[in-house]
């Protein structure tokens, strides 16, 4: 009896730890990202991100922007297939995606555009002066 009990109960912690891996498997914690404008497809911000998935949606991690030795700290959540982020301290970029064939994407709004061509954001020169803050993204594992 006793042995059987213990049987039963390694087979579901083996078949839970299965589907745990399988939930996973799709995910990458490094990404390929691209945020640019839908409407001009003009100067794209490019990097990578590291996010770590825990418990309960919360998702945390870092942007490096391309060609710059930062770490932007990134917060956010994930339900299912959706998640959503925050980039930078003050929350300068918002995206919002679905997971899909293990790539993100979706929308990102730039909540402090730029007011001078000649600003970069994020290393990233942006000449989008009176162009809507909505964005394209995606992002690929690496």
């Amino acid at each position: 009896m006793k042995r059987s009990l213990i049987i039963s109960l390694l087979a579901a912690l083996a078949i839970s730890s299965a589907a745990v891996g399988i939930a996973r498997a799709d995910e990458a914690s490094h990404y390929n990202v691209a945020i640019w404008n839908p409407i001009t497809n003009a100067y794209p911000v490019t990097g990578t991100m590291d996010l770590s998935f825990h418990p309960g949606g919360v998702v945390r991690g870092y942007y490096h922007p391309a060609g710059l030795p930062s770490f932007i700290p990134i917060t956010g959540g994930r339900t299912g297939n959706r998640i959503w982020l925050t980039i930078g301290l003050y929350g300068s970029w918002q995206l919002n995606g679905r997971f899909h064939d293990g790539k993100i994407t979706g929308s990102a709004i730039d909540e402090h555009p730029s007011l001078d061509n000649n600003v970069g954001k994020f290393g990233v020169p942006v000449a989008l002066v009176g162009a809507a803050p909505i964005y394209s993204f995606v992002a690929t594992p690496h």
